[in-house]
């Protein structure tokens, strides 16, 4: 009476074995793809900052030169005036600088809102 065949708890076995299965690797799978997206938000995010900071420092160069006021410029083959070509380079590199910050921001809006929806942003 109690006793049932072995091919009868094999079936129950392995029907609830590939039950379990599944059940256990979707959130390991999501688990997964959660820390790459993480990974690859930091390794973009690290990439970016340094890109940043050299714009950044570049930057004061040509801030410098135009508040020492020399006399040449990177742009006097043109006939812009010293002055003002430093001025055109220094506002071309802090645009850049800006450019950046902007997306560094924009991109952790995005990534917090993807991980806040649990989804991909």
């Amino acid at each position: 009476m109690g006793k049932r065949r072995r091919r009868e708890r094999r079936a129950e076995r392995a029907a609830h074995v590939a039950e379990r299965a599944q059940s256990a690797e979707a959130p390991k799978r999501a688990d997964k793809s959660e820390e790459r997206r993480r990974a690859k938000y930091a390794e973009d995010r690290k990439r970016l900052e340094r890109r940043r900071t050299i714009a950044g420092l570049l930057a004061l160069i040509p801030l410098a030169a135009w508040a020492a006021q020399l006399p040449f410029g990177p742009l006097d083959f043109l006939g812009v005036p010293p002055r003002d070509g430093w001025l055109l380079v220094w506002a071309a590199l802090f645009g850049s600088f800006l450019g950046i910050t902007i997306r560094l921001v924009l991109e952790r809006r995005r990534f917090e809102r993807g991980a806040a929806n649990g989804r991909p942003a």
